[in-house]
């Protein structure tokens, strides 16, 4: 059995990619037969499938069996760059073209001059991109920014997307002249389900691969385990697949592994692993109907639950996939299955009418845990009022929420209620966890040859503009003498900072914890300066001055809440990591490190104020905010609301 895969600097923990392909199953082996035939060409090819099902290995491979095989593949991830970046990187840019370009760079199209550029999710790039792509696919030559002078290239492209283009022309989100240059040779890549045949030969290529990597044991799946694999519709694919059973040789104890090890659940009996998506469409449209008819009490509530606790079961209870496949966030999902009964929390006993109190909250400080825990919720439900979790990607976004009324509370890093204060929004900090510093840092990769923040001179970095680690980075820069103009920095939200970090188009991260510490667990990257002797870094609960005065119980409470979920996990260090594993979705080992360098609570005090102001003076001094601020005068009033509202 022949196993493609990807080359061992692209294969790490966190790709979402399949990372394996094999040509078992009849329907992968009529695609193999035609990328067999497109290869040879030079024609452009546009490969479709869900994400998971190994695109990226074909486009490969289509390269291995072209007359380019000797010659550069790049692959090139649209969706892991902003609007303003994504020119720069597939065109090039001139020295002085903008902010941070300190020297001429090419682009992915100059790099891959005679060879093959892979250009995946393509269906995300912004429409102003998708006219100079399609000038470039037909011109032959790019323009850098900055430049007037063309410049030749000779590549052949493979563009990959899970995205229906087709839809997206007509929706007006994807230009149809770029569509059908693209379109030339189509690849449809089947997901795992429709391809069944190929789902044990991958399941063992993955098991030997994770049998020699955790030194175990395990030789082979049993009967039951094999059956239980076909039974799955694995709306992951091929990357849920080498979770699955990474996953079941850590629970394995004997030589092989068992139905019970892969924690699978199977489809019920008669289910039907590719039935098209439109087929239930006409039955769905009769029950409801029935339904109408029917009438009775509390009818959307009703429907509302059958949707959601469906959609769990058809993600095998994964909470995760459930909101990938309703399109919503995970704390709509959870939230729901809770009321509904469907997982164990605190139901909120307040009606779904009544007063919803909004906590903005992000992946940092103790937030987390004080909402996997529901003690929050049920403390308002007493009061009258219910909470709405609204995810975040960082402490900016938080504060934007803040000022549009769509946050109540938030929880933040040192830097987005700098930004706050320079808008001359009115915020009150009402609790500060202690700082951490080493919950935040600069990574490299652990075979980067960059191993001082003075090797980042010319260097590309990546962070959440605004965020903590903004100044982390600053004060890394002149500790060893240079300034952000002496590296590029890439302002990416984490999500997409993670995938560029994975995929090597950064060379440094700035990120903090728990993302810190699983991105430590899962790659081994290497710290290459936390903020010891730089930064506080803590954490601070900020609401709106109108809401602090409006409702005084609700902030008391809030506050009551949270020191208890600190004094909580202090106390129960194993079982906080647990339940913040499970919250996150992550290891419970990475989960324990980053609650170790997180020590609790602290108060508001002058140490605190002191810290704030050096963060404003340093943005103001290098243009991140417009306007010296002063923060003690600005936003730290006194409250008496609650003996733990500490006043300034």
């Amino acid at each position: 059995m022949a196993v493609l895969t990807l080359p061992q600097s692209s294969t790490t923990p966190l790709s979402v990619r399949a990372k394996a392909l094999v040509f078992e199953d009849p329907t992968s082996q009529a695609l193999q037969r035609k990328l067999e035939k497109i290869a040879p060409s030079d024609a452009t090819v546009l490969i479709v499938g869900e994400t998971g099902t190994g695109k990226e290995i074909v486009a490969r491979h289509v390269h291995s069996l072209s007359g380019r095989r000797d010659r550069q593949f790049a692959a090139v991830n649209c969706g892991a760059f902003s609007e303003s970046l994504v020119e720069s990187e597939l065109f090039g840019h001139e020295r002085g073209a903008f902010t941070g370009a300190l020297a001429s760079k090419p682009g992915w199209f100059e790099v891959a001059t005679g060879g093959t550029l892979f250009l995946d999710e393509i269906g995300d790039l912004p429409l102003t991109i998708q006219v100079k792509l399609l000038r470039v696919l037909q011109e032959g030559e790019v323009v850098r920014l900055g430049s007037r002078r063309p410049i030749p290239v000779d590549v052949r492209l493979i563009a990959a997307t899970n995205v229906d283009l087709e839809q997206a022309v007509s929706a007006g989100r994807f230009r149809a002249d770029l569509y059908y240059r693209l379109n030339v040779a189509k690849l449809p890549l089947s997901s795992l389900r429709e391809r069944p045949g190929d789902i044990l030969p991958l399941a063992r290529h993955f098991l030997d691969v994770y049998r020699e990597r955790l030194r175990v044991s395990v030789t082979a799946f049993t009967p039951d385990a094999e059956r239980r694999l076909l039974e799955h519709a694995w709306p992951g694919n091929i990357r849920e697949l080498e979770n699955v059973v990474h996953h079941a040789l850590l629970l394995c104890h004997g030589d092989s592994v068992t139905a019970g090890d892969l924690r699978l659940t199977s489809l019920p009996p008669g289910a039907s692993r590719t039935e098209p998506a439109s087929a239930p469409a006409q039955a769905l449209e009769v029950a409801l109907t029935a339904l109408f008819e029917a009438g009775g009490e509390n009818l959307h509530e009703r429907i509302e639950q059958t949707v959601f606790r469906s959609a769990y079961l058809f993600c095998d209870r994964n909470q995760v996939q459930t909101a990938k496949l309703l399109g919503i966030s995970r704390n709509i999902v959870r939230a729901r299955l809770v009321e509904s009964g469907d997982i164990p929390g605190v139901r909120s006993r307040a009606p779904r009418s009544s007063r919803r109190i909004r906590v903005g909250y992000q992946y940092f400080g103790l937030v987390t845990l004080l909402k996997a825990r529901s003690t929050l919720d049920a403390r308002f439900a007493e009061m009258g009022a219910s909470v709405e979790w609204s995810w975040f990607p960082g402490g900016l976004e938080v504060v934007e929420g803040l000022s549009g009324s769509r946050v109540d509370f938030g929880v933040v890093g040192e830097g987005p209620p700098i930004f706050a204060h320079a808008a001359r929004l009115p915020i009150n900090y009402l609790a500060a966890e202690a700082g951490a510093p080493e919950g935040e840092a600069v990574i490299v990769h652990a075979d980067s040859a960059i191993y001082s923040a003075r090797d980042l001179r010319g260097k590309t970095v990546a962070l959440n503009k605004g965020a903590n680690v903004h100044y982390l980075l600053i004060r890394a820069l002149e500790e060893v003498g240079l300034e952000q103009e002496d590296v590029g920095i890439v302002y990416l939200a984490p999500d997409a900072a993670e995938r560029a970090f994975v995929r090597r188009e950064v060379d440094a991260w700035a990120i903090w914890d728990p993302t810190l510490a699983w991105i430590q667990h899962a790659t081994g990257a290497r710290v290459l300066r936390d903020a010891s002797g730089l930064a506080t870094n803590a954490t601070y609960y900020i609401a709106a001055s109108a809401f602090c005065d409006a409702e005084p119980a609700l902030v008391d409470a809030f506050l009551t809440e949270l020191d208890r979920t600190a004094a909580w996990a202090r106390a129960n260090p194993e079982a906080a990591a647990a339940v913040m594993a499970k919250e996150l979705d992550r290891p419970e080992g990475a989960m324990a490190l980053a609650l170790a360098r997180h020590p609790g609570m602290r108060p508001l005090d002058g140490d605190l104020i002191h810290s704030q102001q050096h963060v404003a003076n340093t943005f103001f001094r290098t243009n991140l905010i417009p306007n010296p601020v002063s923060v003690h005068e600005a936003n730290w009033p006194a409250r008496p609301t609650s003996s733990r509202v500490h006043a300034a």
